[in-house]
Formats: C-alpha cells, sequence, structure tokens
C-alpha cells in the first residue's frame, strides 16, 4: 500500500483518520454493546450491535452522547429545548469536519440538513455534487487546505461534528456557542461497527427508524456474503498488507479492520494471529518472505493509474517476489473510489468485492471498490 503524503495539518489530521480507519485498533475500549457497568441496560436510548465507541443513554433528567477513543471519553448532553450547554435535538443542521461524517447523515436523507464539509472537491457521490454546485453544501477548506473556522461561526450549526484532534480550536467554537461533537468511528475494528454510526446521526435527526432499517439492510447483505465464505471448503487464500520502504515497514494487526474483512470474506490475513494494538512494525526481510509465500498482495491505493510500481514503490527487490511477479495484487483505488467515505457505510460491498476475489463465481460482476490488478 502506498503512503499517503500531507498539505497541511488538516489534511494531515485527515489522512492520520483515514490510515487509523484501514489499518488500527483501540486499545480495548468500552463494550458498547453492554454499554459499560456503569450505564443500565434500560437507560439505553440507542441500541448497538457492534459498535463500541459511543452510546446514548439517559443519566436521572440527563440525555448524555458518550463517544470514547479507548483512552478518554467524552460526553455531551442532549435536549429538545435549546441551552448553551447542550446540543438541540431534533438538529437543525450540522457541519463536518471530516467528509466520512457527511454520509452518515445524508444516507438517511439528512443531506439538506449538511450545511458545510471539509474537502468537499473530493466528495464522489452525485447528490452531493448536486448540493455542492447549488450552494446548498458550503466548502469549510475552499482555497484552501486549513478548514475555515469563521465560516463555522458564521453558519452557527447545531453542531460541528469534529475528531479529537486539536481540542483548543474546538474549545474557541464552543466558547462562541458552537456545539461539537468527536467522532471516532474511525477506531471501530469491526467493519459493521463503523457503519454502525449511522444510528448515532440518525438519534441526532430524530430519524432513529430510518438509521436502524438502512443499518439492518447493511447487516443482513454483509451478514449473507459472510456465510458464503464460511461454507468454502477449500484452503483460504492468503493476504499480506503492508506499507513501508527500505527496512521500516507496517502492517495492520490481526484485530484491525483489514484483518476482519480479509477473514469475513473468506481469506486469511497472514498476522491475523498478532491482535496487538496499533500497528505491526517490519522488517524487510519479513515482508519479503511473506511476498513470497502469500497468495495475495493487498492495498488501498491514491494513483492517477494504477502499475506495478505503484505497489513496489521505491523498494525493487519486491519486484522478485512471487506475489507481484504473479501479478496476485487486489486493491482499492482511494482517487477513484470513495473507500475513506461513503465506503465506510457500504462494508457489505467491499466484502463482496473481496469475496468475490477469493471465490469468483460471477465472469459479469462489476466491483465497486476492491479489483484485482490487472497487469
Amino acid at each position: 500500500m502506498t503512503g499517503i503524503g500531507s498539505r497541511s495539518m488538516l489534511f494531515a489530521v485527515s489522512m492520520v483518520v483515514c490510515f487509523l480507519a484501514l489499518q488500527c485498533a483501540p486499545e480495548s475500549p468500552p463494550n458498547s454493546t453492554s454499554q459499560s457497568a456503569e450505564t443500565a441496560e434500560d437507560s439505553l436510548l440507542v441500541k448497538l450491535e457492534f459498535a463500541e465507541n459511543f452510546s446514548v443513554y439517559h443519566s436521572g433528567n440527563d440525555t448524555i452522547i458518550q463517544v470514547t477513543d479507548g483512552k478518554r471519553v467524552w460526553e455531551s448532553k442532549v435536549s429538545k429545548a435549546a441551552g448553551e450547554e447542550s446540543i438541540q435535538i431534533p438538529l437543525k443542521d450540522v457541519s463536518c469536519l471530516s467528509t466520512s461524517h457527511l454520509y452518515y447523515f445524508s444516507e438517511i436523507g439528512g443531506l439538506d440538513k449538511v450545511k458545510a464539509v471539509s474537502f468537499a472537491e473530493s466528495l464522489q457521490d452525485e447528490e452531493v455534487k448536486v448540493a455542492i454546485k447549488k450552494g446548498s453544501l458550503l466548502n469549510l477548506t475552499s482555497g484552501s487546505s486549513d478548514y475555515d473556522a469563521e465560516l463555522v461561526l458564521e453558519l452557527q450549526p447545531s453542531v460541528f461534528t469534529t475528531y479529537p484532534f486539536g481540542d483548543d480550536e474546538f474549545e474557541r467554537l464552543q466558547r462562541a456557542g458552537i456545539q461539537t461533537l468527536h467522532f471516532t468511528e474511525y477506531l471501530e475494528k469491526d467493519p459493521l461497527g463503523r457503519a454502525e454510526w449511522v444510528k448515532l446521526a440518525g438519534f441526532l435527526l430524530g430519524e432513529e427508524e430510518k438509521a436502524e432499517a438502512y443499518f439492518s439492510q447493511i447487516k443482513e447483505s454483509y451478514m449473507l456474503t459472510k456465510l458464503k465464505a464460511l461454507t468454502k471448503k477449500s484452503e483460504r487464500p492468503s493476504v499480506i498488507n503492508a506499507n513501508g520502504y527500505a527496512n521500516k515497514w507496517t502492517a495492520p494487526s490481526g484485530n484491525s479492520l483489514v484483518a476482519h474483512f480479509i477473514k469475513d470474506a473468506g481469506g486469511r490475513y497472514v498476522f491475523e494471529n498478532d491482535t496487538s494494538s496499533g500497528n505491526l512494525n517490519l522488517d524487510f526481510e519479513r515482508v519479503y518472505e511473506l511476498a513470497n509465500s502469500s497468495d495475495y498482495w493487498a492495498g488501498v491505493v491514491f494513483s492517477d493509474s494504477v502499475t506495478l510500481e505503484t505497489f513496489v514503490g521505491e523498494e525493487q527487490r519486491l519486484n522478485d517476489t512471487e506475489v507481484m511477479k504473479g501479478g496476485s495484487i487486489f486493491y482499492c483505488n482511494a482517487q477513484e473510489k470513495d473507500y475513506f467515505g461513503k465506503g465506510i457505510l457500504q462494508p457489505h460491498l467491499i466484502l463482496e468485492d473481496l469475496h468475490q476475489i477469493f471465490y469468483p463465481d460471477s465472469a459479469s460482476y462489476a466491483p465497486y471498490y476492491f479489483e484485482r490488478f490487472k497487469q
């Protein structure tokens, strides 16, 4: 997988989040299916099956949204009445620091509520493009790669969805009356856990039933593909996913989103037994050995034209490995596919792509995100 360069601090943060979304898992966050020992089951307002990093519940007379990154916890009060220290629901409008957040709202009919988003020019959904052209959706990074805090202040959204970085800046917005709400969906290690954050958007918009129905369809489709993979009797194809150069390489652990996708699609991730938190550090000799013994090399790339050099990069020695010589590579070109945006809400399509790569059963299948490399 190729590395990703940064244009500025905000762009760097966005790319780090994308990289984490692909690779890292949090360190034992509270399991929101039980919502921690302190939260009684009957106080929960949003029932979750897979997401671990947020919860919505009653605490006395208050309604609380709790978000965690596995180490820290943020709590936001929610109310149907206007208040200086609470998020008023249903939201009148919302602005999003991340393009990923926008889709949680738009996919359940809330695009008209989203007034601004960072890096709007990178969005690929046609309905979203129309909103941008009409001017109903503004670009928070128009002409810059740092988000426009003054535009957020001017818009005065009911809530500004953010990531848990740059708290000083967000505190300034809060002092000016802007409610901010961290999203940590990128730390969910289960693909369905990431998609299930649509239920938080549904709660904020007062569209809980839409969000529940939307997620149920995703889950059903995902589980059907997973079941197909479980019925395969052949040996599971092995997959390596690594990034780096020279003697500095990293790979997602066996507890990562990547590992979950590969396993559920019927593959065997080469590091599946290493459930360390964070990424694994590897030397080139180990990568070279695995590239010779694995059935597939996998990656997410950003490229105008995908060639073998896209995967080999500066490390020409990889050209000598069996997986590269045989062109046994599958990839998602995130420059053309909205993997880090809408892909979050389409894990069932990503899973079907991978399953068709491992066990092709239709010559006419058209991939959505991941495809086999053609030399």
